[in-house]
């Protein structure tokens, strides 16, 4: 323990040891072999030089300037492989790839260039992608988004991962490298609008409002059985004139629509050009202003970027699902849809919020789209009257003739009976309102097993176990008792979560009890 005391005292220890092999390992060791000059391989070589670009700091990790310099200096590389090396890495680096990963790579690469496309290992793609990002191996950019575009096509059946990136670097493709033509002409010439709905909320038409809307909202109006039962084009349409209907009103109550969605845009903040992938920003940009859409802008200034991004409500998508919900409530019941369903907004809801601030109740809020469905539905079915001036005078006339011919020449002497009132018709009986009794024609309607079902729901039990055991699905077991309820009482009492309408607790747990 003391020696350890007076070595730990010490800011350090050298030994030095004089080493001799032993005698039987110098009766192994040859003694005069001679040295043979291994063959050199140009690949290897190759490599070698390429990793020799790290000059110093050989084990960096996701150094997108090495990255940069090593792809251009493999940029017109080729190779013939015959063999393949998986390869799996997060940030996919030239660097700490192993010879034969370099040669597979480079081979699929060449073939890639050459327009065969081919699938392979998300990591291999990660690293094209790198490199197309980075202008490698391009013409220009339009060269590259078309060979972003067709390696994501290719691939992304086999690796669903990409459509979590692709989408994102798309967009700053645009921005970065000032192409000729506007991103929302892209989007749009790619129907790659659900990729980004948020860009485009604002600016819809009857095509697309629905579709967009739909991508950001905690309601799926694709699932809805009356959306499914051949009503997708009315609902759009239908949606669509909802819309306008909101932006007229905040036109006339001073506030945009868009305020209802975003609750600021973060001005100048710095930004840099595809996060998550490993990218140098290389190209000396000129000033310039680019906009994505009218509250999303980026700005170049002295080859530094910023941004100006919004900021969406916290509870934009339970707002969305009521604009939708509510809407397609409002139109089941205009159209007497045999199902109804209803739709309701949290007072805490940040949308609601605004409004409140604005001087407008959701009871206000939720008549406007009331009036909105009606006033659509009312356009949609009337009925257009064509005039013909010409038939209408030939008309005109012969009436004139008919009423000639029946005047009768007045005669004192004639005496007109007095008309005889008409016997009054008996006044019916006004039937008493069957509602609440209708209540108990649904208790008898209903089987055992749906009384049994609505108790367990009252109980908060999991429905679905119960379902499972009688050997019946969730949605039918729905459906049967909300056909039920809409013949007894006139309405569903059940929603598309399981769950019993709040105005008709009460009416339920007496039934069940």
């Amino acid at each position: 323990m003391g020696d350890m005391g007076k070595l730990g005292e010490s800011e350090f220890a050298e030994i030095e040891y004089e080493f001799k092999p032993s005698a039987d390992a110098q009766k192994i060791a040859p003694a005069d072999l001679p040295i043979v000059e291994r063959a050199i391989d140009p690949l290897r070589e190759k490599f070698y030089a390429m990793r020799d670009l790290a000059s110093g700091n050989p084990f960096a990790r996701n150094d997108a300037a090495l990255f940069y310099k090593q792809a251009k200096f493999m940029e017109d590389f080729t190779d013939d492989f015959e063999g393949h090396a998986p390869f799996s890495m997060y940030f996919p680096y030239y660097q700490h790839m192993g010879y034969d990963q370099l040669r597979t790579y480079f081979t699929w690469r060449t073939k890639i260039r050459s327009g065969e496309m081919l699938p392979a290992t998300l990591s291999y793609v990660f690293l094209y992608i790198y490199e197309l990002l980075s202008g490698i191996g391009i013409d220009n950019p339009e060269d590259g988004l078309d060979q972003l575009m067709a390696i994501w096509n290719t691939c992304r059946e086999s690796e669903p991962t990409l459509d979590d990136y692709i989408p994102r670097w798309l967009k700053d493709y645009h921005i970065y490298y000032n192409l000729p033509h506007s991103f929302a002409d892209f989007i749009s010439e790619h129907h790659l609008q659900s990729h980004y709905a948020d860009l485009f909320l604002f600016d819809f038409d009857t095509e697309n409002c629905l579709e967009n809307f739909n991508g950001i909202s905690g309601y799926d109006i694709t699932k809805s059985k009356f959306y499914n039962d051949g009503n997708e084009t009315l609902i759009r349409d239908c949606f669509y004139s909802v819309l306008l209907s909101i932006r007229e009103f905040a036109t006339a109550h001073d506030f945009r629509f868009e305020d209802l969605f975003i609750f600021k845009v973060w001005s100048g903040v710095h930004w840099h050009p595809f996060r998550r992938a490993l990218f140098y920003p290389w190209l000396q940009q000129a000033d310039r202003r680019v906009a994505i859409s009218a509250a999303e802008v980026y700005r170049c200034k002295d080859n530094s970027w910023t941004a100006d991004i919004p900021i969406h409500h916290s509870g934009r998508r339970e707002f969305v699902g009521y604009l939708i919900k509510k809407t397609e409530a409002c139109l089941r019941q205009t159209v007497k849809y045999k199902f109804n369903i209803t739709a309701s907004l949290s007072n805490a809801n940040q949308s609601a919020q605004k409004l409140k601030a604005l001087g407008i109740s959701l009871t206000d809020f939720a008549l406007l789209i009331e009036q909105s469905v009606a006033q659509f539905h009312a356009e949609l079915t009337r009925t257009v009257v064509t005039v013909d001036h010409g038939n209408l005078a030939r008309i005109r006339e012969e009436a004139l003739d008919t009423q000639d011919k029946l005047i009768v020449p007045e005669d004192d002497s004639l005496v007109v009976a007095p008309p005889q009132m008409a016997t009054p018709l008996p006044s019916l009986p006004i039937a008493a309102d069957s509602h609440t009794d209708g209540w108990a024609a649904l208790k008898d309607a209903l089987s055992a097993m749906e009384l049994n079902a609505l108790a367990i729901i009252l109980q908060g039990a999991d429905i679905k176990v119960f379902a499972d055991e009688n050997g019946v699905m969730l949605e039918v077991l729905a459906d049967g008792i909300n056909e039920k309820a809409a013949d007894c009482v006139g309405d569903n009492i059940l929603d598309d979560e399981m769950i019993i309408y709040d105005e008709y607790l009460d009416k339920v747990t007496e039934m069940v009890e």
